[in-house]
């Protein structure tokens, strides 16, 4: 299934030419200590993503392909990101731990496989990358329970 949940924040136009896999919890803490959905936590950020795969496959479009989202520092003008969703109310405590070891149900990897391959197809893309390639040290989303190396194969993509 998917959901439309536009988002305002991003950049009015861009030409994709990388996908950038991110991970975040389904429910956040925020600092009032409330739990709110990811959509909504990133809007409260002033955060974006093209896309977030909730683990029961639901598909989340934010932003269209040709908008720019805000989702990884310095790497926004032209790509895609997608955030897959760790089941559950999570900190930041629980989300890095939840990430350490596999957490992706079934209809979700194969949502988010279907999207990036839609992607790659659509764009020409051949970059896929994970956030923490992009920033080490700073970022470790996806997480090391994050079948990487299948992932890129499911997608045609090579490492």
């Amino acid at each position: 299934m998917m959901v439309s949940r536009p988002s305002a924040y991003g950049a009015a136009h861009q030409k994709p030419n990388m996908i950038v896999v991110h991970a975040m919890g389904e429910y956040v803490a925020t600092d009032s200590g409330e739990f709110v959905h990811a959509t909504d936590f990133l809007d409260r950020q002033g955060l974006s993503s093209h896309a977030l795969v909730a683990p029961d496959g639901t598909l989340y479009r934010c932003r269209d392909d040709e908008q720019g989202a805000y989702h990884a520092r310095g790497f926004n003008s032209a790509s895609l990101g997608i955030e897959v969703l760790v089941k559950g109310r999570h900190d930041y405590g629980s989300f890095v731990r939840a990430i350490a070891s596999p957490y992706l149900m079934p209809d979700q990897y194969d949502a988010v496989v279907a999207q990036c391959i839609e992607w790659v197809k659509l764009h020409g893309i051949t970059r896929v990358v994970r956030h923490s390639d992009l920033s080490p040290g700073r970022k470790i989303d996806p997480g090391a329970g994050f079948p990487w190396v299948i992932f890129l194969k499911d997608i045609g993509v090579r490492k």
